[in-house]
């Protein structure tokens, strides 16, 4: 079987309290059982069945541990289908010492051993959605989890940018941005949003908090006119461009065919792409093994206290003690090796993504082309950013107006010849000065024809 996918949703506020977090776990657990009927179950005992819409045969477990306080309900779904194809799914509710978390893995294979491809199309459960949507709020490590979420103006811009710098965030940001208005693609922000939700944080941007972006970041790492961009965590602004990939309106609306059917190829893009990074990446609460191990001794030590006169039995089952801690410790030991390995591919699967990138954007990409996904790239990333030499001369207009400078944007002679020298203009020599990085131009001179924002003609 081949992990497809993993979450981790955590409950933090107002967990101090054991009585809080059996409250929460009671819950979440009622969610889920009311999620398994809904999928056909007519019953809810440790085991059970259920018939999928597909046809496939459904079946469940259910099993219960305690540590103390610490409780564990884990639920765990089997489908197999007619093709011959198993689709697992496995969910624990786990109330620990101080959060209340819930983990998903997802799973598929061949019900019989043979060596034969596998075509993976994963989806995000509807439980992961209904959990999502309950009141209060979810983490996943030290990132808020939310559902799709509008960033309108400029200020809401500058938040999301701290949000993408902030060296701790442990769940992508995938921004959308539109221009005049429109997306790229239609409802490319309801349907990424859908798939994606619990794994990474879909923003959708105005054009006012695209701008501020590209003026905190920088024009490599913009996301505005339509644009797609996934931010990975452990953002910083010294690092390749393109393993934080940018997807264009133009790179988008330029395959052949109806843009819904170029919508639905990206969205099955997309989600391999942050489906195999869960898998990959989300790690499993050891909370989880802690009190399955602590229940499963307990119960073996009330077994011996039963059999304590027979001295063979208890000679045994000393022996079988020992013996389980010692493989105890060497599973603690596996396991952290283990996410050791998970966290070199994920770097990997991060590096392979940027080189394929690379290449796109060289036009060598051959490989990409042929798998028929939409590659990262198009004009803004294409072209490398370059300081102005001397002697040229570039023309530049307000965009957006910040508190303490305008932000300004390379654009094309506006054809006009009512150039006039400007001793005013602060705010745009300083948004000039803050695109380019430098402010040692000769001259400096404002369009007296244009408006909406104004026109600058500079010769460096």
């Amino acid at each position: 079987m081949q992990k497809i996918a993993a979450y981790l949703l955590e409950r933090r506020d107002d967990m101090e309290w054991p009585e809080a977090r059996a409250t929460e776990a009671n819950r979440l657990k009622t969610q889920v059982e009311s999620w398994l009927r809904s999928k056909g179950a007519s019953s809810i005992g440790s085991t059970g069945s259920y018939q999928p819409p597909d046809g496939s045969a459904g079946t469940f477990k259910i099993q219960e541990a305690a540590d103390g306080e610490r409780t564990l309900w884990a639920l765990d779904l089997q489908e197999d289908t007619t093709g011959g194809r198993r689709f697992l799914a496995s969910l624990s509710i786990i109330a620990g010492r101080d959060t209340v978390s819930v983990y998903i893995t997802l799973e598929t294979g061949w019900m019989t051993t043979q060596v034969m491809p596998v075509s993976l199309d994963p989806r995000c459960p509807k439980i992961v959605r209904d959990l999502i949507r309950l009141p209060g709020r979810w983490f996943h490590g030290a990132s808020l989890l939310n559902e799709a979420k509008s960033i309108t103006g400029f200020d809401a811009g500058e938040t999301l940018v701290h949000e993408i710098q902030y060296a701790d965030r442990s769940v992508p940001i995938l921004a959308i941005s539109n221009r005049y208005g429109e997306l790229a693609l239609p409802d490319l922000d309801r349907t990424l949003g859908h798939d994606l939700v619990g794994l990474a944080n879909v923003c959708i941007l105005d054009e006012d908090a695209s701008w501020a972006l590209t003026d905190a970041l920088g024009r490599d790492w913009c996301c505005y006119h339509g644009a797609v961009r996934l931010y990975w965590p452990r953002f910083a602004l010294s690092q390749d461009r393109f393993q934080h990939p940018l997807w264009t309106a133009e790179r988008l609306r330029s395959r052949e065919g109806d843009l819904e059917e170029t919508r639905e190829l990206f969205r099955r893009q997309l989600r391999g792409l942050l489906f195999r990074a869960s898998a990959l990446s989300v790690t499993r609460p050891r909370e989880i093994d802690e009190i399955r191990d602590a229940h499963n001794r307990r119960g073996f030590t009330e077994l011996r206290q039963q059999a304590t006169s027979l001295a063979a039995f208890e000679a045994l089952a000393d022996s079988y003690a020992t013996e389980n801690d010692q493989l105890c410790q060497e599973l603690t030991l596996a396991r952290g090796q283990i996410e050791g390995l998970q966290e070199q591919v994920r770097t990997l699967e991060g590096d392979k993504l940027a080189l394929r990138a690379h290449l796109t954007a060289k036009g060598s990409a051959e490989d990409v082309k042929a798998e028929g996904e939409i590659a990262p790239g198009g004009d803004e990333c294409e072209v490398e950013s370059t300081e102005p030499t001397s002697g040229e001369t570039r023309f530049y207009k307000k965009v957006h107006a910040a508190p303490t400078h305008d932000i300004m944007e390379h654009v094309n002679d506006c054809g006009h010849n009512r150039w006039q020298p400007s001793s005013k203009g602060d705010k745009a020599r300083k948004g000039i000065a803050k695109l380019e990085g430098r402010s040692d131009w000769q001259s400096l001179h404002h369009c007296g024809t244009c408006t909406g924002g104004g026109m600058w003609k500079v010769r460096w």
